[in-house]
């Protein structure tokens, strides 16, 4: 049969009678349903992509209501991918306990779990390292038909791996992936920084200094020390206290940093925190008495210590339905324009960052 000449892109009728199918047929192969033979499936796509169809957003609309009114089927699975880390973790002083890298990644996932089963996916690990290469990988993915990948947080600042990316929809978590450029769930980094020095703002305290390791500066870009430098500058109520930034924990540099600028107050993220606390301990300086601390990546919204509960949960669940909504639209491959989300965090009192008992006076550093 002809194809057809009108501009106007062709309804799924009409492309099923080019492609010589039943429309249902045509429906479930855009859907990567494995009902459909692998060859058929990339024929009707091949083909939707020559005509220029389109889904109408009315009828997926519908289509994702119904869906949504059905018991969860379970008959698709979507893959969330960790990675193991390359490098060792940045190492600690004795007796400074280290928190798991993997926590924040569990969180994520069991966020993406939830959301994805109650919308009729199953979620499932991928762990890229030794016993999984990406080559491996990407021989699953394709003999499964899975639809769509969720990307956790890389370990490293800055990174990437290879897949067949044409095949599945992606929607990535946080900054850490790098290339191809793939729409990203991530918190909103800047505004934490920004609610973090309000808060240091309105306890009075005016030397407030930022200390990070470089890997944990690399995943958000830089935009906890943009919004550090953009408070600093704003009024001068500030003390210009420049950002310690240490490939690795380091007691001497820190040590010279903090006798330099003395800052009455530390905002560090989670994995600084637990060296600076046992550093604190051995020069029996006490937190939230003799020094002020505030941690803007606390995984455990507790109230002992003050700072800022990212929500991982919420992020993965937000994962799962940009990717469940890629999915439903045929959104395959690498987009043109990538789109970035950004979730708020959680101000977590605390009892780490105190009101001054006087006002502070900023001297010249």
């Amino acid at each position: 049969m002809p194809l057809p000449r009108d501009p106007t892109p062709p309804s799924m009728s009409q492309l099923a009678r080019v492609a010589g199918v039943h429309q249902s047929t045509v429906s479930r192969a855009l859907r990567r349903d494995r009902s459909i033979p692998a060859a058929t499936r990339q024929r009707i796509q091949a083909l939707a992509d020559k005509l220029g169809y389109r889904p109408h957003p009315l009828v997926s609309a519908l289509v994702a209501l119904r869906r949504r009114r059905r018991e969860p089927r379970f008959d698709a699975t979507i893959a969330f991918v960790s990675t193991a880390p390359a490098h060792p973790l940045p190492p600690v002083e004795p007796g400074a306990r280290s928190p798991s890298m993997t926590l924040s990644s569990q969180m994520y996932f069991e966020g993406a779990k939830a959301r994805a089963e109650k919308l009729g996916y199953r979620l499932e690990m991928f762990s890229l390292g030794p016993n999984l290469s990406s080559r491996r990988l990407d021989e699953i993915i394709e003999t499964r038909n899975i639809p769509g990948i969720i990307i956790g947080a890389l370990p490293e600042g800055l990174g990437n791996f290879t897949l067949n990316w044409r095949r599945f929809c992606t929607v990535v978590v946080e900054y850490t992936f790098t290339h191809p450029e793939f729409d990203r769930v991530v918190y909103d980094s800047y505004r934490g920084m920004r609610q973090t020095m309000a808060e240091c703002r309105r306890c009075g305290h005016r030397r407030v200094g930022l200390t990070l390791f470089a890997v944990g500066d690399q995943r958000t870009e830089g935009l906890n020390r943009a919004a550090y430098w953009a408070e600093q500058t704003s009024d001068n109520f500030f003390a210009p206290i420049p950002p310690l930034i240490q490939a690795h924990w380091n007691s001497d540099m820190f040590h010279r940093w903090q006798r330099r600028y003395r800052p009455n107050v530390i905002v560090t993220s989670n994995l600084f925190y637990y060296p600076l606390a046992a550093w604190c301990a051995a020069q029996r300086i006490r937190i939230g008495r003799d020094l002020q601390l505030v941690n803007i990546n606390t995984l455990e919204p507790n109230r002992v210590i003050s700072g800022i509960f990212q929500n991982p949960t919420n992020i993965g669940a937000k994962a799962v339905q940009m990717l469940v909504e890629k999915i439903n639209s045929n959104e395959y491959g690498i987009p043109a324009v990538r789109h970035t989300t950004l979730t708020p965090g959680q101000w977590v009192k605390g009892t780490t960052l105190r009101p001054v008992r006087r006002p502070e006076m900023v001297r010249p550093s």
